[in-house]
Formats: structure tokens, C-alpha cells, sequence
């Protein structure tokens, strides 16, 4: 399923947050010849003029698709463990 995980993630955040809270996955290229990209999701909030972000999962992979896909996985896994009572099954 292409974007899988990135799908649910923005899915999930919309379902508990409505449009308060912006999910987001920064990457970025690293310097490491193995493990050429980072990602990182993030929950991101405008408040008062202020941007605020919560760092949900850094992780690295080999490309770009992967890194993206598995920081998005674990923003989806940390929103399901912290909202037990928001049914994210059919997302």
C-alpha cells in the first residue's frame, strides 16, 4: 500500500484532533552511507502565533519512502497507545 502509514497517521490525528493539530513527517538526508535518511513525525500546533511540535519517532532507513514510512508507523503506534477510547482500527 503505497503511503500506508502516512495515510493512517494524518487519518488518526484528524479523527482525534479534528483541525487543531497538524500532523506532520519531516526527512532529511544524513551523512551515513547505510542509513541515508531520517524522519521524524511530529504533531504540529499553532497556538497564539506560536508554532509548537511533538516529536513522536526519529527513525533512519536506506531510502526516503522507508524513512518516511516508518516515522509515520510510529506516530500512528504512539497516538494509538496515548488514545485508547478513538477507535483507529478502521483507518
Amino acid at each position: 500500500m503505497s503511503n500506508g502509514f502516512c495515510v493512517k497517521f494524518n487519518n488518526a490525528a484528524q479523527r482525534i484532533f479534528g483541525g487543531t493539530v497538524r500532523p506532520i513527517v519531516h526527512v532529511w538526508e544524513t551523512n551515513d552511507a547505510r542509513k541515508r535518511w531520517s524522519a521524524e513525525a511530529r504533531l504540529v500546533v499553532n497556538h497564539g502565533g506560536m508554532e509548537m511540535s511533538l516529536a513522536l519517532g526519529t527513525v533512519s532507513a536506506t531510502t526516503k519512502k522507508e524513512a518516511k514510512e516508518l516515522a509515520a508507523e510510529a506516530g500512528f503506534d504512539w497516538l494509538n497507545s496515548q488514545f485508547p477510547s478513538v477507535d483507529l482500527s478502521n483507518i
